[in-house]
C-alpha cells in the first residue's frame, strides 16, 4: 500500500495566489460623487444661499418680487443639489 504524503501550499504560495486575485478585482472609486456631481452641488448651495438671502426682503405681506422669486430659487437649489448627488 502506498501512502501518499499531503502537502499543504506555502505560506509565501498563498500570498501570490490571494494577490493575483485582489489584482483581478476593479479598483474602487475614491467617492461615490462624480466631480461633476461636485460642480452640480456647489452651484446649488451657492444659489441656495442667495435664496436664502433674497429671502430677507420680503415683506410680511408677501406681496413684493422677493416674495416670488426667493422660494423659487430656493427650490431649484435643493433639486440642484439633489441632481448632483445622483449624477453619475
Amino acid at each position: 500500500m502506498v501512502k501518499h504524503k499531503q502537502t499543504r501550499p506555502l505560506s509565501h504560495e498563498i500570498q501570490k495566489s490571494s494577490q493575483k486575485k485582489l489584482s483581478q478585482r476593479e479598483p474602487l472609486q475614491d467617492s461615490a460623487i462624480s466631480k461633476t456631481g461636485w460642480k452640480i452641488i456647489f452651484f446649488s448651495l451657492t444659489t441656495l444661499i442667495i435664496g436664502f438671502v433674497l429671502l430677507k426682503f420680503t415683506n410680511p405681506e408677501g406681496n413684493n418680487w422677493a416674495s416670488i422669486v426667493s422660494p423659487v430659487v430656493i427650490l431649484l437649489s435643493y433639486i440642484g443639489i439633489a441632481i448632483g448627488i445622483i449624477y453619475p
